[in-house]
């Protein structure tokens, strides 16, 4: 198994529309593991904060600690595979534009894909959850937020759709597809219950690939038959891609058939 990445990021104004946003940059915090210690590829001379070392401490205990149920996070982490970030509170401003900022380094590093699981985790200091409902209002905004700032630079991922109420929407950044994983304290999934208020960006064309290789079931099943083992029972909101909204998915909480999705797609543009 193998991953394409680009280890000479290069000039990041050649191909990152917020490398000359100075919130962006001032609170980018673009993480990769390699092994023995946390890194910064794009900024090797910033010192790793203290809690972004706890924060990440956490995470790898969680995904691979005993009967954690999705085994593609567990090989993105015993691989290293992953990236990962500390941010302000979950969909003020500058958070919004720092994980913009560093999902486009992100999708720039991995630029193609093939068996490896990659991932994104975007974790943030605050705030305070009160509640699942809470949680997935910040988790809207911020992806509200994040495309606001997308959709001047880039297209949305012509392979799925745009409209949350489509069966074939998934979120979209830099003209790649993403599913969005939210996890937070407040979660009623064990899987997604964690500390820090998360947001979990995987590429879509990994499931895809799978998808064509005809491994993406069995894998499917592994994951249910582990959350099973995990908590006693199957999240209720997943489905599978083309049968249902994955927006409805996005939050971990359990929505009822009439939820109506707060996003709302832009064009190219802002318009």
């Amino acid at each position: 198994m193998s991953v394409n990445v680009d280890t000479g990021m290069g000039n990041a104004r050649q191909w990152n529309p917020l490398s000359s946003d100075p919130t962006a940059s001032r609170f980018s915090s673009y993480s990769a593991f390699n092994g023995k210690s946390i890194t910064r590829p794009l900024a090797p001379e910033i010192q790793i904060d203290a809690e972004l070392i706890e924060a990440h401490n956490q995470l790898r205990q969680q995904i691979l600690g005993q009967f954690y149920p999705c085994t593609g996070a567990i090989s993105a982490f015993s691989h290293n595979s992953y990236r990962f970030g500390l941010y302000p509170e979950l969909s003020c401003d500058s958070a919004v534009r720092a994980v913009c900022h560093d999902l486009y380094c992100f999708c720039h590093e991995f630029t193609s894909i093939d068996d490896h699981f990659i991932t994104f985790v975007a974790m943030f200091r605050g705030p305070a959850i009160q509640s699942e409902r809470h949680f997935e209002d910040l988790l809207w905004n911020q992806l509200q937020g994040m495309h606001v700032l997308d959709s001047d630079s880039f297209i949305w991922d012509k392979d799925v759709e745009s409209d949350p109420v489509s069966r074939r929407f998934s979120y979209s950044i830099g003209g790649r597809s993403m599913f969005a994983i939210g996890m937070h304290p407040k979660a009623s999934r064990l899987a997604r219950t964690f500390p820090y208020p998360s947001v979990v960006f995987n590429l879509h064309e990994q499931f895809d690939r799978l998808r064509a290789r005809g491994k993406f079931e069995t894998i499917r099943q592994t994951i249910r038959t582990r959350e099973m083992a995990f908590q006693g029972s199957i999240n209720p909101m997943l489905s599978n891609f083309g049968d249902n909204s994955e927006a409805r998915q996005y939050s971990g909480r359990a929505v009822s058939d009439n939820w109506v999705c707060p996003f709302h797609a832009q064009k190219k543009g802002g318009t």
